[in-house]
């Protein structure tokens, strides 16, 4: 007999799609699932074949869980929707609710929770959705600064959990880094300079908040560095061996303290906004100075004013450049031949050219 419910799971975890798929197989026969990791490959199943409910992720690869939900409302307006997310930002979870899904939830997810949403969705329990609290839940956490550094050491069981300002001074610490004073002279100065990158690149791309996220792979330890506001950024050092085998777990929990921290500040009156940092390193400044030192030199270049002097702009079509340079190259020969030296034939008359039988 084949399956009453077609259910669709979209996320690019595999881990997390498994335990989706699983649990929903799990209600009996009636059920089938198909995963996939894209929005893109959502968007195409969708249009092979009809599905009674959709399970996707707000952030994908490509096409985002709410562009997949936008794509197919006006040609599936029946298909039922649940989103999922592991991001905490207010401006995210206002689309989310505006969005119209029929559940949301936030990893990690329960999953009985989400498996009586499923039945629910699909009018298996006659009852109605409960009024999502996805907006009257508090942005800002109760944790202050050092007790989330504590949580998110102790999760990922990490060296060190270290907010810092732009300046690469220690605001708060939970543990210590495998070399501390190495750190202090020379990782923080180099970081530094990726946060001015990273807080750039948001303001470049409209994001309400920095959400640039750098990991650095070690022999010993690793890296996880991501900007917090106009002036933090957070660093995580944790043990290489374990990333290997659970990077992406360790991902998801630095994005979730990540913005926990931002709405922690944000309370304290600190800006968030992802906007141009108005401190710029000391190496970055002297690569603008070296930069704006070389156009300088050449604006001020005396051989090449010479020769664009007389360049009219009639000069410049292409059709004329090879004459250009012919004439120009013609009246560096005749300034050669009229210097204070002699030319080979002169030589040849002086007798001043080495013997054709000599080696």
């Amino acid at each position: 007999m084949a399956p009453k419910y077609r259910i669709l799971v979209v996320d690019d975890q595999q881990d997390v799609r498994n335990i989706l798929r699983v649990g929903i197989e799990s209600l009996g026969p009636d059920f089938s699932v198909v995963a996939v990791p894209s929005g893109e490959e959502a968007v195409l199943e969708i249009t092979l074949q009809k599905f009674d409910l959709l399970v996707i992720d707000v952030r994908l690869p490509g096409i985002s869980g709410l562009e997949v939900l936008r794509r197919i409302r006006t040609t599936h307006p029946d298909l039922r929707i649940i989103l999922i997310t592991g991001v905490l930002d207010p401006v995210i979870r206002r689309n989310v609710a505006d969005a119209g899904a029929d559940a949301f939830f936030l990893k990690p997810i329960e999953v009985s929770d989400f498996l009586d949403a499923v039945e629910r969705c699909l009018g298996i329990v006659d009852a109605k959705m409960p009024v999502s609290n996805l907006l009257q839940q508090t942005d800002i956490p109760k944790d202050s600064v050092s007790e989330r550094l504590v949580k998110l050491r102790r999760d990922l069981d990490a060296f060190a959990a270290i907010l810092f300002d732009e300046r690469g001074r220690v605001v708060v610490q939970a543990g210590e880094l495998p070399d501390d004073k190495v750190a202090v002279d020379s990782l923080y100065p180099a970081l530094m300079a990726g946060f001015s990158a990273g807080m750039k690149v948001s303001h470049f791309l409209g994001a309400s908040r920095p959400e640039s996220l750098t990991y650095f792979g070690g022999t010993k330890f690793a890296l996880f560095f991501a900007p917090v506001s106009n002036s933090h950024a957070l660093l995580v050092a944790v043990n290489a061996v374990q990333m290997d085998e659970q990077i992406s777990q360790s991902v998801q929990y630095v994005y979730n303290a990540l913005y926990d921290l931002q709405n922690i500040l944000e309370h304290m009156g600190v800006v968030v906004r992802a906007e141009e940092p108005a401190f710029v390193p000391d190496d970055v400044v002297v690569l603008v100075e070296a930069q704006q030192g070389v156009e300088e030199d050449l604006e001020e270049a005396p051989i090449l004013d010479a020769i664009f002097d007389g360049l009219s702009s009639d000069d410049r079509e292409a059709e004329d450049l090879d004459a250009f340079w012919d004439s120009a190259a013609k009246e560096i020969l005749e300034d050669v031949s009229n210097a204070d030296v002699l030319s080979y034939e002169q030589a040849l008359q002086l007798g001043l050219t080495p013997d054709d039988d000599e080696e």
